[in-house]
């Protein structure tokens, strides 16, 4: 695997002599960098010049730079040059910028005053920049926070920057030697991993996660599909609804209009409504609700018809998978909750990918209508759709 990691502070630029900057070092993105060396992965490690750097290794290319504008132009060339399977974003880029003064500022006023001006999200841009999808992981440093902050600024930074992990850092943490970090996933589920060994956990996470392909949506537009699922469509919108009361479909975030969790309805042979991705589950509209006609498993391709431009939830080919399966389970319920008694996957895997698909399948056994998937939540299954949503919920 191609790593790329960025490490250390860019600065800012306030005239010839002085800059903005800030106390990165670059520590930590220089260990995953050597744990990724020792992992026999190939390693472009694009770092501030006072950053520390990996041992020299013959799969290490070390790239410099500077200024703000030297890490965005460095990492865009990278990107668009070279085909990078993974992305370590760990450089301590600024939010705020100056247009530099030519020459030096004179230093004989007793107040001076900046003006800062809010600077372009670079991370925002890696996924365009890239020449193939690549698996981007983003960093989120915050400090003396509770928990629950540091996890839902750290979920809401990976979904606004399309950031596949997020790993969320507290600086009081680092700085009394007790260093853990939280790897938060889209799906909103995390992991704490702390030391020894910090940075293999990470790098042995991200290997897994990045094995299997997303699949590919083939949309075709059908008109017709509000009509002739009317009374299914006005069902799912009762069930989500009630769901998302009891806090099983929770919102992406505060204030968010989209919820986690899905509901599925077979139609016919393996065909099956889905819930859409990013839909309001409490508020379900019409268009909330997409047709999934087949899967293409060796080709990695999900067929779908749909009002508008939306897609499948992520969590549609798991349900594929259970339908062909099991011939006689005609719903499924995914919830953002856990049944303690319930068997549990043993990894997070990526939902939308292949084993994301299979490896739950055996966990459905005789009388086991109920599974959790690791760091995420449950899967129910049953016959009918609104006696499984009572079952979820009794």
């Amino acid at each position: 695997m191609r790593v790329l990691i960025t490490a250390g502070g860019p600065i800012v630029k306030i005239d010839d002599v002085r800059h903005i900057g800030n106390f990165s070092t670059g520590s930590f993105p220089a260990k995953i960098a050597q744990t990724a060396l020792n992992r026999n992965h190939e390693v472009i490690y694009l770092y501030a010049k006072n950053a520390k750097i990996p041992n020299a290794n013959r799969k290490l290319k070390l790239i410099v730079y500077e200024t703000y504008d030297d890490y965005a132009k460095e990492l865009k060339k990278i990107l668009n040059r070279i085909k990078i399977d993974c992305v370590f974003l760990g450089a301590a880029v600024p939010d705020y910028g100056i247009r530099p003064h030519q020459g030096k500022i004179s230093s004989v006023k007793s107040v001076l005053t900046l003006h800062l001006q809010r600077l372009p999200k670079v991370i925002k841009f890696v996924k365009s920049w890239s020449k193939q999808p690549l698996f981007q992981v983003g960093f989120k440093l915050l400090s003396g926070v509770a928990k629950k902050e540091l996890l839902e600024v750290a979920y809401k930074s990976g979904l606004e920057n399309g950031s596949d992990l997020v790993i969320a850092n507290d600086l009081s943490k680092i700085k009394s030697g007790r260093r853990e970090v939280f790897i938060v996933t889209p799906e909103k589920g995390f992991l704490k991993l702390q030391e020894p060994n910090l940075s293999e956990k990470i790098m042995e996470f991200v290997e897994k996660r990045t094995l299997s392909a997303h699949f590919k949506t083939v949309l075709v537009i059908n008109k017709s599909i509000n009509k002739k699922y009317k009374n299914e469509i006005k069902l799912f919108k009762k069930l989500c609804a009630r769901l998302s009361k009891h806090g099983l479909m929770t919102d992406f975030f505060a204030g968010s209009k989209s919820g986690h969790g899905s509901l599925s309805l077979r139609v016919g042979g393996n065909s099956f409504l889905i819930t859409a991705r990013q839909s309001n589950k409490k508020i379900l509209r019409p268009d909330d609700v997409v047709l999934v006609k087949k899967i293409d498993w060796q080709k990695r391709k999900i067929f779908i018809e749909a009002v508008g431009e939306r897609k499948a939830s992520f969590n549609a080919v798991l349900t594929a998978a259970i339908f062909e399966k099991f011939s006689k389970v005609n719903a499924v319920v995914h919830t953002h909750s856990f049944i303690k008694t319930a068997p549990t996957t043993d990894f997070p895997y990526t939902p939308g990918t292949l084993n994301y698909a299979i490896k739950p399948l055996n966990l459905f056994k005789k009388n086991i209508r109920i599974i959790n998937l690791k760091n995420h939540g449950l899967v129910a299954l049953g016959r009918d759709l609104t006696e499984t949503v009572n079952y979820v919920l009794r």
